[in-house]
């Protein structure tokens, strides 16, 4: 199993979320940013959304860029 470490981890709980550790989970500050091997991770699916949105902007851009060719 790999490791890491937060700066925001005292022992087994979130200082940042005054709440049990749990990597991933909303607020964390992995949360969007990380794709957990658990499928249920909400992380998992804000990675997801947020894959999407860079697609439809790249998108927008292409068709802005095209307007003016």
């Amino acid at each position: 199993m790999g490791g890491w470490t937060c700066s925001h981890q005292r022992g087994e709980l979130c200082d940042l979320l005054k709440k049990a550790c749990d990597p991933g989970d909303k607020g964390c500050v992995l949360y969007g940013k990380a794709v957990f091997s658990n499928p249920e991770n909400p992380s998992n699916a804000a990675v997801e959304r947020r894959e999407e949105m860079r697609k439809r902007k790249g998108l927008r851009d292409e068709m802005e860029d095209a307007k003016f060719f």
